[in-house]
Order: C-alpha cells, then structure tokens, then sequence
C-alpha cells in the first residue's frame, strides 16, 4: 500500500510539474530569447505568453509594436497590448497607457483619464509616472490641485532619477508653499508605500 501511494504521488507531481511548465509563459523567458538575438522569437514567445495571460508580455509587444525595431510600427496593435498589460496591473504598462492618453498617442487626447493612470501607476512606485502626476497635481490639469501631493510625488521621483527635474520642480513649489505643508509632502513620502494592486 505504501509503495502504491508514493507512485501515485510521483505521477501526480510530476503531471503537475509539466503542467505548471507548459503554461508558465513568461516575460523574462522571452526577454532571454530577445538578448540571444533572436528577435522574431522572442516575440512569438511573448504573443504566446500574452494569449497565456502574461502582462509583462503584452507590455514588451506594445515596446516592440510602438518602438519598431523589429515589426513594423502598428499603433493600434501596440495600444491592445499596452491595455492588456495595464489590466494585469503591470505598472509600466500603466505609465504609457497614462502617456498615449496625455499625449493622444493613437487615441483621443484625455489628460482626465491620463492623469488618473498616472496616479494609479505613481502609488504603485512608477518614478516617472511620479513625475508626470506631481507635474499634473501642481496644476490641476487632468487633475484637482493638490499641491502636497504634488510635492511628495515630486520628492518619491526624484529619488528614484528624476532629480534634475524634480529638483527644479521642487525648488519653484517651496516658493509658493508654506512650511506646513512642505513638513506634510515630507512625511507622505517618507511614509509612502507602493501599492501592489
């Protein structure tokens, strides 16, 4: 009885290994095929673990289809992918879904739904999406002024490498802010935790 469990439990962890192989697309397998040269791999790799339900896939197939190093440029196919990733939480994915709004890259301009990706992307711990939504909470365009928010998310991007602009930004805020609510921003990014969603 006992040799017939451990058989029977060999089979079932090994048909559960092969099965968790066989669907475990992934965006640093198809990165890996990418950086041996094999570009039109890669990103067969990546439409397969796409269609699998990857979101970092999806996301370098909206770069490939934006960026068109390797397929030719297709907005519309590069904008599916860059939704697709966003959906699955995929926070560079957000940024530039964020941008293609900001900018009406392909679609209609919306600086109201921009900056709400950016802001989504921002409390996941997205630097430039930091940026983008303190630039945007500083004025109010897309968004309702905030400048504490503004402020803290200039503080949280600019230690993560945007400071030559996050230090000007910051240098022309504190000018028109009180010390009050510079101490606030200080603390909310001192106290700042990205959220996984």
């Amino acid at each position: 009885m006992i040799k017939t469990f451990r058989i029977f439990s060999l089979i079932a962890a090994l048909s559960i290994g092969v099965a968790d192989h066989a669907s475990a697309y992934s965006e640093r397998e198809g990165l890996d095929i990418y950086q041996r040269g094999l570009y039109l791999e890669a990103i067969e790799y990546w439409k397969k673990a796409a269609a699998a339900g990857d979101a970092g896939s999806a996301y370098r197939l909206s770069e490939e289809y934006f960026d068109a190093k390797i397929v030719k440029r297709d907005l519309k196919v590069a904008f599916q992918y860059l939704q697709q990733a966003a959906k699955g939480n995929d926070a560079r994915a957000i940024t530039d879904l964020a941008s293609f709004y900001d900018y009406g890259t392909g679609v209609a301009k919306d600086r109201k739904k921009a900056a709400k990706l950016y802001l989504r992307a921002a409390k996941m711990g997205m630097p430039a999406a930091m940026f983008n939504v303190a630039a945007m909470l500083e004025t109010g365009e897309g968004i309702q002024m905030d400048k504490v928010e503004a402020y803290k998310f200039y503080l949280l991007s600019r230690d993560q490498g945007f400071a030559p602009f996050a230090n000007k930004a910051l240098e022309e805020m504190a000018a028109n802010m009180t010390v009050d609510q510079i101490v606030e921003a200080e603390d909310l990014a001192d106290n700042f935790v990205p959220n996984a969603f």
